[in-house]
């Protein structure tokens, strides 16, 4: 296999940081390749100093995306964040408009060009393993690096839990999941740089599934006793929560509901309905587990929740630059989620004045109508938008909070929240007939103003849980495709009609399967949702061959 590394600049320049997260302004040659061995195996590093900063710019291309495949024209590609917009615009609750298309419309149409390996299959691809590579080295030459024992377990446990995050976004992506598919061909399973031959086959999914759980596992035992002094900081906690949510996907109940109990008793100060409904862009609340801290120096430019969601106020105007940050005017809310919530819910309040051509101005929807509420109309929007839900969930007013014209778009954006912890113990919780499960969901209900759900049977009780999920974390990361490939859901989606104008745009059921002339849908199997793996791969790797690629869609063999 040929070696194909970063250029010798970047790695230098890589190993060279001094600060946390420093971006690389000053190392801006392109990558070579994108296979899963895109880092040098021959730079030893001799002390924990040096394997800090390989640390650190791992936890860079982890949480902001390498910039090399980031940009604003693949905003659901960079880093977690990005990640949680991907995942949940495959969804039935998100539509996303053609004002500024790229990566966000490409996925919520499911173009091919979402999956196809020459284009955007590779960005995860590349992403997960230079973070994957970077945390190899830490690992390789951690144990005869000079430093003491206690910084030594603190990059081990960081490390390993790097990289069984980053394998575990890989299996969900390239494969079907883990209940239908375990001994399906999975991801390239690189556990070292210098132990392991250059060219490796792929794993099984079962396999991959094992690997992520041992790491995540022996990464809370060596960061036992670590402190963090920032929420990006990956600690105990947030390594319980990703072992809570591969349980959950592997529907291994008994872990899930341990790490999920475990982890929410810790954060059982829920929002309050201030904190909910006040732009989740304050990540010092105390139901904040993980989070994303953007400043001037270290930041996803503007490809985070809040410049997406169309919900700036009516009083900006309808341009991109109108508002307080740059919007992309591009994501709003259907119909049919709108429905899921009760009167009662605070998360689900909302104006329903609509404007028709001919109506006084006055019937427009103001700044006052639509800051009490968290679904609202925008009634001075182009016609095919004017009808749409903004929803209110992600909003930003810029770095002061009063929204002055002109800002950067550098909101803290929280990744992992208990409430989602509360619903994975709740789900396994019912799952293992628990009678406990009703209660636990009913404390989230509470706390929202819900109403209860009274059922006890258990999958009415399921069905309950998975429509919590869908109400409480849209937005996060594991609604949309994230829920509906585990739960093997199809996808429905149903476009806008004079009856029901705030439904899908018609590209939103374009590439789906049509149901009837309104109704589209998706099976949960289908490779539609799985990328492709990227053909420099294969073009990199004698080891692995054109006979394990993805079909383009279907359910595969």
């Amino acid at each position: 296999m040929k070696k194909l590394y970063k250029n010798i600049r970047n790695i230098i320049c890589m190993l060279m940081l001094t600060a946390l997260l420093l971006p690389f302004s000053s190392c801006n040659d392109e990558l070579t390749t994108g296979s899963s061995t895109a880092i040098s195996e021959d730079l030893v590093y001799e002390n924990t100093n040096g394997l800090n900063k390989v640390l650190r710019a791992a936890y860079k291309n982890l949480l902001f995306g390498e910039l090399t495949y980031g940009g604003q024209e693949a905003g659901a590609y960079v880093g977690i964040p990005g990640f949680n917009l991907y995942y949940d615009i495959t969804s039935a609750d998100i539509m996303a408009t053609k004002n500024y298309g790229m990566s966000p419309e490409d996925c919520y149409q499911f173009a091919t060009v979402r999956t196809n390996a020459s284009n955007y299959a590779d960005k995860i691809w590349r992403m997960m393993y230079l973070v994957i590579n970077q945390a190899n080295t830490v690992l390789d030459y951690v144990e005869a690096a000079a430093g003491t024992q206690e910084t030594k377990e603190i990059l081990t446990g960081q490390a390993k839990a790097m990289r069984g995050i980053c394998y575990f976004h890989l299996i969900m992506n390239y494969q079907q999941t883990y209940a239908i598919a375990k001994n399906k061909r999975g991801v390239i399973l690189r556990t070292s740089m210098i132990n392991q031959p250059q060219e490796l086959g792929f794993s099984t999914v079962e396999e991959v599934y094992t690997q992520i759980v041992k790491d995540l596992i022996e990464a809370k035992t060596h960061l036992a006793n670590f402190t963090r002094a920032e929420k990006w900081e990956i600690n105990v906690d947030v390594v319980s929560g990703h072992l809570a949510r591969v349980y959950q996907v592997m529907n291994n109940w008994q872990g899930a509901l341990a790490e999920a109990s475990a982890l929410y008793s810790k954060y059982n100060t829920l929002m309050t309905q201030a904190e909910w409904c006040g732009g989740h862009c304050n990540i010092e609340v105390p139901e904040i587990i993980w989070a994303v801290i953007n400043d001037e120096q270290y930041n996803n430019w503007e490809n985070t929740q809040f410049a997406y969601w169309h919900n700036q106020d009516p009083s900006y105007g309808e341009g991109m630059t109108d508002g307080p940050i740059y919007n992309y005017l591009a994501l709003l809310v259907d119909q049919k989620y709108v429905d899921l919530f009760d009167n009662t819910d605070y998360r689900g309040t909302k104006c329903t004045k609509t404007w028709n051509e001919g109506d006084t101005v006055l019937n427009h929807v103001t700044d006052a109508d639509e800051k009490g509420v968290m679904f609202w109309h925008r009634t001075r929007a182009q016609a095919a938008w004017k009808d749409k839900w903004a929803y209110n969930k992600f909003k930003y007013y810029g770095d002061d909070g009063i929204g002055s014209k002109g800002q950067r778009n550098l909101a803290d954006y929280s990744i992992m929240r208990s409430s989602e912890m509360l619903l994975i113990k709740a789900e396994a919780e019912a799952q293992l007939n628990n009678s406990a499960a009703l209660a636990t969901l009913q404390t989230l209900q509470t706390a929202r103003n819900a109403t209860l759900t009274t059922t006890t049977a258990k999958n009415e009780l399921l069905e309950a849980i998975y429509v919590e999920r869908r109400k409480e974390l849209l937005g996060e990361g594991v609604t949309g495709m994230y829920d509906l490939v585990r739960l093997q859901k199809d996808l429905v989606r149903h476009e806008a009609t004079a009856a029901n104008p705030a439904g899908h745009f018609p590209w939103g059921l374009t590439n789906l399967d049509k149901i009837s002339d309104n109704v589209a849908k998706m099976p949960s199997n289908d490779y539609r949702y799985f990328c492709q793996i990227p053909q420099l791969e294969f073009a990199n790797n004698t080891a692995i061959s054109l006979s394990d690629q993805n079909p383009p869609r279907g359910s595969g063999n």
